[in-house]
């Protein structure tokens, strides 16, 4: 394993210390393996060729959407993709007055799956900064 050798020598001492305090502060998804829904009716066919596992996904909540008010849409690079499932929507709302926004990352994506959710992400929270 690459950390078990002589981690100090290896990296260097300042970098390991850095590298530990980053792992320490990684931040772990609210919600896993989310599938985007309503892939058909948006550009996402178009765009899975450009779009890779690890790319970053915009949430944004979708107040006046005449289906449900608690719809949050997904962007890919300002491309509407789809939606959160209704069922992970009204708690990520919640969980929206406690953060600045949500933001996703491409876990795994699969056009050529028989699924209709073809693409999957996590959902990270972004924390409203206090300043001291």
């Amino acid at each position: 394993m690459l950390f078990t050798i002589n981690k100090c020598s290896f990296l260097g001492t300042a970098m390991w210390k850095k590298l530990k305090k980053w792992f320490r502060r990684a931040p772990q998804p609210v919600v896993a393996q989310v599938p985007v829904a309503g892939l058909a009716y948006y550009r996402a066919e178009d765009l899975a060729t450009l779009m890779h596992r690890g790319d970053l996904l915009d949430l944004r909540h979708e107040p006046d959407n005449e289906h449900d008010a608690h719809a949050i849409m997904i962007f890919w690079h300002n491309n509407k993709i789809g939606y959160v499932p209704g069922e992970y929507a009204r708690e990520l709302n919640n969980l929206l007055g406690d953060c600045d926004r949500l933001c996703g990352k491409i876990v795994t994506i699969d056009p050529e799956s028989e699924e209709r959710r073809w693409v999957k992400f996590n959902i990270y929270p972004q924390r409203k900064r206090r300043w001291r």
